[in-house]
């Protein structure tokens, strides 16, 4: 009789070997003794990129960041009981930033569950409506060649028809190991999945051409990745202003950037006309202004969504194309048979360039950090921007460029949680010649544990220290006499203590000196931590005093 651990490797087996056959190429494990067949697994599959992280929570976000930056499923395993729930804010960050994660949390078997066994929670069902599937599997057994179709279906689930976490549970009984030699990794009939591609129809495309023929509008290019190409070509083809979120894609490249605007952020905030019609593309802007301008206008709002989510948190969409942005905006372009009147776009063109003025003589020292970082960026580069003030200091000061600079941050729940982690998967990926992060000190000591997942990477932290919470200090809690103990939460840390728990470098650095620094640090072996202090009485009274020049100009 085959012994439970030869079961236990056999169906472990299969199931990872499935995976791989169906595409997935990076696996994310934490170390436990319930999962050990499925780490050996992976291990020692002959294609399968492997990292291995102590912590769960720090393992969640680094798979988050390379799914982030290749576009494809990552595998993530952990053990039984609480190390599943270390998953969840990366799981929840994934499922609202539609990114396909596969998630294989090792179980105990059904004789254990609620009985008071040690290590043992209620598993399936754990992360809720964030998940696109769950399927549960019975206690590993002789018959496995039917998990290679299931672990296609389950990569497949992950990506669409909206992409997100997918959750398949393992149940091992003991022993978990086999005594003979490992199978070797053989795949079982496996689909292969071919995804679609959302083309809008043609008859209603040439409708929405007729209504936009001659009308002003804008397009906005929302916080998320989006085909530079094909808009910048409808974008000239309606003679259209685009404002682009930092996160598009739109705003650096070698695509054309002559209708593409960044400072929408800056000049929003002024008097400027409205809109017929408002086109948007994926998720929902940064800006607050661009909100707040969006909801005034009266404008007729057209939205894009290239999978069955609603991006209208404002529920003021009159139209909504299910379909690939790309595919749209290629066939929307020739439809255009007059662009806007005369003026439309000069009148926002002009507004970027006086906002780009007001930067240079007024703004935040956050605007000079910003320029010195992407000055220091080179082609096929990578620049994360961590939530609350850098991500909009960015969409304020980030301007645009030809340069090819890829802009990630975890915008789904708009955490300062896991960051750091984020980062350091994206550059795993390999993709770029070259990473900075630029980060609150919050979200720095937040993810502290996520610095174990630089190491034998190459990047750069910029840790713009302003004493806490200063978003805070833009909102009326400011007002509040217990704002500093409940919001600001100044900390006392020492971040170069922090930076040497994994043998990372640091440097303190004035505003002033960082483009020397990054000259050095952004071609330098391993990680280095470069730790910016700012006033933040001065960053506060400059964000508004910027505010108030654009709001009188």
């Amino acid at each position: 009789m085959e012994s439970q651990g030869s079961i236990n490797t056999g169906w472990a087996t299969a199931l990872i070997a499935g995976l791989a056959a169906a595409g997935v190429s990076r696996v994310v494990i934490s170390p436990g003794s319930r999962s050990t067949p499925l780490a050996l697994a992976c291990l020692r599959h002959p294609s399968l990129s492997c990292r291995v992280l102590l912590d769960e929570r720090v393992a969640g976000f680094y798979a988050l960041g390379l799914a982030k930056a290749e576009a494809g499923p990552v595998v993530l395993i952990c053990t039984s009981g609480s190390a599943i729930t270390n998953w969840h804010p990366a799981v929840a960050e994934a499922d609202m930033a539609r990114l396909p994660l596969i998630l294989l949390t090792a179980d105990r078997p059904p004789e254990l569950q609620d009985c008071g066994a040690n290590q043992t929670i209620a598993q399936p069902g754990a992360f809720g409506p964030h998940l696109r599937a769950l399927h549960s599997l019975p206690p590993a057994e002789p018959e496995s060649g039917w998990l290679a179709g299931l672990a296609a279906r389950a990569v497949s689930q992950s990506r669409w028809p909206l992409p997100g976490p997918v959750q398949i549970n393992v149940p091992f009984r003991e022993p978990l190991l086999a005594k003979e030699p490992p199978a070797v990794p053989v795949a079982g009939l496996s689909p292969a999945v071919v995804l679609p591609q959302l083309v809008p129809p043609v008859a209603a495309l040439a409708d929405l051409a007729g209504r936009f023929n001659g009308r002003r509008g804008v397009i906005i290019a929302g916080a998320e990745p989006l085909p530079a190409e094909p808009m910048a070509r409808l974008a000239g083809a309606l003679d259209w202003p685009v404002f682009a979120d930092p996160l598009s894609g739109l705003r650096f490249g070698g695509h054309d950037l002559s209708h593409v605007l960044a400072r929408a952020d800056i000049f929003l905030r002024g008097r400027l006309p409205a809109p017929d019609y408002v086109l948007r593309f994926g998720a929902f802007p940064v800006s607050k202004p661009t909100a707040l301008w969006l909801k005034a206008s009266g404008a007729t709002q057209v939205v894009v969504s290239p999978d069955s989510r609603w991006p209208d948190p404002s529920r003021q969409a009159s139209l909504l194309f299910h379909a690939d942005p790309a595919a749209f905006a290629e066939a929307l372009a020739p439809m255009i048979a007059a662009p806007a009147p005369d003026g439309w776009f000069s009148t926002f063109h002009q507004a970027e360039t006086a906002a780009g003025d007001l930067v240079v003589r007024s703004a935040p020292v956050e605007a000079s950090v910003i320029a010195a970082v992407l000055r220091s960026l080179p082609d096929d580069s990578l620049l994360f921007v961590g939530n609350s003030m850098p991500v909009r200091d960015v969409d304020s000061f980030s301007g645009t460029a030809v340069r090819r600079v890829t802009v990630l941050c975890n915008r789904g729940t708009s955490g300062i949680d896991g960051n750091l982690a984020s980062f350091f998967g994206a550059v795993a990926s390999g993709r770029f010649s070259a990473a900075v992060a630029l980060v609150g000190d919050l979200t720095f000591l937040h993810d502290i544990g996520g610095l174990a997942a630089g190491q034998g990477l190459q990047a750069v932290v910029c840790v713009l220290d302003n004493g806490g919470g200063t978003i805070f200090g833009h909102l009326p809690q400011a007002d509040l006499p217990e704002f500093e103990a409940g919001w600001l939460t100044p900390q006392n840390a020492d971040l170069a203590a922090a930076a040497a728990l994994w043998k990372h470098s640091y440097r303190k650095v004035a505003p002033e000196g960082l483009d020397a620094a990054l000259a050095e640090v952004t071609v330098a072996s391993g990680v280095t931590i470069l730790h910016l202090q700012i006033d933040r009485a001065a960053s506060i009274a400059d964000h508004r005093a910027l505010a108030a020049a654009v709001r009188s100009s």
